[in-house]
């Protein structure tokens, strides 16, 4: 049982923290949105622009500047007030001159539904009171019941729920009559669905019919700002809180990237944050929402901001005040707790100036003592590197003799050998076999044994001078071993160079070159050097060896 009331706790506490970072994230993004507000607005008015621009050509005729008068009362909607009224009396004059009685409902509707905006109900009625119903087609119809159940919205908000039974009652008659006549799949019949259960307090169906619908309203526009606003407001209603904050947030969004300046869901919110005492962002939302409001132009938006304005405004005032206070005691404190540090430090000073003394002569003798000491690691550490190479040496001395004397025994196992069969091919006047024994063909052999058993040894004693003698050279004019992993003709000359035979004429004899071969085997690698200008072959005597012994 203690298990299980720890897991639902767990779940109820891992809930809460998704729950408060995703509000923190749609709340960074609204701030975010509020900062980019120009760039939003600047794009609304470049489009208005173009639409002026096109008016401006005389060769308009009047059915198409009614066109381009009533599609700027619609940009202007949620824009400004007072210009959408004015668009739509100079369209509804260019549709009088037409004489087309559809335009001129079309817009008596749009007339009356920016009066009712504008806060000008008694006229927005009158208006729609004007309208012959029997006129009007399908959609002219659901525009017109709209806009009179935005009408009876606006009404009973203006009268603060005061004498308001016989706009219920139109209200409902309407909202009937819209969803006889409106598509189930349109937005006008689920904002208008939801919006009827809602007053029939019938709340889990309206939130049934607006998360429904959702996903079919594009984000960022007035539609979503819509219905993420009436939304909230039915989550109000279930005491969701967190929900409704959630919903006001995205309608916020939605209003600010649609350039919507008529909107609500931002003043609701400052009122929620005030409440939850996030007084920074309370006071900015609700004065964003009053700059829209009188940007708008409307006096029902003005009265319902003013009435919440002021309250945040001195809470907000109050609590800066409040945080000045604790600033100044905080600084107070500070100063306090600096002198008395200051007088601390003073002493600790005095102090550390006797213990100076003190300690001058010890860090002396540390010094000293740390100089002989890396001075005896130095001594030590040479004798080990010394120790180290000659003990390298003596390896290098015990292969070289090794190889002398199993070369030498070979050389003289094969004189003596030589000896006997010349003994023997003399003593019988075979003559012509000891001619062609001592012929050139048997020299060419040993040197070439010769060469294949100084090779050997020389790599066996400087495995790697092949390699470092590369890196003396140009890339393109590196050299490589034979397949029998042999020196070439011009890494022989250098092999000879390196254990310290520079002599032309002892290198000639020993490889049996002719001396203009030599020279021209040392120039030819010299040219190939990295730097040539440098003494190219005291570099080579000095390969694989270290130059610190």
């Amino acid at each position: 049982m203690k298990l299980f009331i720890l897991f639902i706790c767990f779940l109820f506490l891992t809930g809460f923290s998704y729950v408060a970072s995703s509000q923190k994230k749609l709340l960074r993004e609204l701030d975010e949105a509020i900062q980019n507000e120009d760039e939003y607005t600047a794009r609304k008015d470049i489009y208005i622009d173009e639409l002026r621009k096109q008016l401006s050509d005389h060769s308009l005729t009047k059915d198409e500047q009614y066109v381009f008068y009533l599609n700027l009362a619609k940009v202007y909607e949620t824009y400004r007030c007072d210009s959408t009224i004015a668009y739509v009396h100079k369209a509804l004059d260019a549709a009088k001159n037409v004489g087309n009685k559809k335009w001129i409902n079309d817009c008596m509707i749009q007339w009356a539904r920016s009066e009712a905006k504008a806060g000008m109900l008694s006229k927005a009625g009158t208006i729609l009171d004007e309208i012959t119903l029997e006129e009007l087609d399908k959609e002219q119809l659901i525009d017109f019941y709209m806009t009179y159940v935005q009408y009876c919205i606006f009404s009973i908000e203006y009268q603060d729920e005061y004498d308001i039974n016989d706009l219920l009652k139109k209200k409902k008659n309407f909202q009937d009559t819209l969803l006889k006549i409106a598509a189930p799949q349109s937005f006008e019949y689920a904002y208008t669905l939801a919006l009827y259960y809602t007053d029939q307090e019938q709340y889990e169906k309206a939130e049934k019919v607006l998360v429904e619908y959702l996903p079919n309203v594009r984000p960022n526009t007035k539609e979503m700002a819509k219905i993420c606003s009436l939304l909230s407001y039915v989550y109000q209603l279930l005491n969701n809180t967190d929900k409704q904050k959630e919903y006001l947030i995205i309608s916020a969004i939605a209003d600010i990237k649609a350039s919507v300046k008529e909107n609500i869901s931002l003043r609701e919110l400052a009122t929620i944050l005030y409440k939850e005492n996030d007084l920074v962002r309370a006071n900015s939302y609700i004065k964003k929402s009053m700059e829209d409001a009188n940007f708008y132009n409307a006096r029902l938006r003005n009265i319902q901001i003013s009435k919440v304005l002021p309250i945040i405004n001195e809470a907000y005032q109050l609590n800066i005040d409040n945080q000045r206070y604790k600033l100044r005691v905080l600084l107070i404190t500070v100063s306090l707790l600096s002198a008395i540090l200051l007088t601390v430090i003073i002493i600790v000073v005095l102090q550390m100036k006797k213990l100076s003394t003190a300690k001058k002569s010890i860090e002396g003798v540390n010094i000293q003592l740390s100089n002989l000491n890396q001075e005896l690691k130095a001594m030590n550490k040479k004798q080990a590197q010394t120790n180290k190479y000659l003990l390298e040496s003596n390896n290098i001395k015990e292969f070289f003799i090794s190889s002398f004397l199993e070369i030498s025994m070979e050389y003289i196992e094969k004189h003596r050998a030589f000896k006997q069969f010349v003994y023997r091919k003399i003593k019988t006047e075979q003559v012509a076999d000891v001619m062609k024994l001592v012929s050139k063909e048997d020299t060419e052999k040993e040197y070439k044994e010769l060469y294949v058993n100084f090779d050997n040894v020389f790599l066996g004693i400087y495995p790697t001078f092949v390699e470092e003698f590369n890196d003396l050279l140009r890339p393109e004019e590196r050299y490589s071993l034979t397949e029998e992993k042999l020196l070439n003709h011009e890494l022989r000359v250098f092999a000879l160079i390196k254990l310290g035979i520079k002599d032309t004429n002892r290198i000639t004899s020993f490889l049996n070159y002719a001396p203009r071969t030599v020279y021209n085997y040392r120039s030819k690698v010299k040219n190939k050097a990295l730097n040539p200008n440098e003494d190219f072959e005291e570099k080579v005597k000095n390969l694989c060896s270290d130059k610190n012994i």
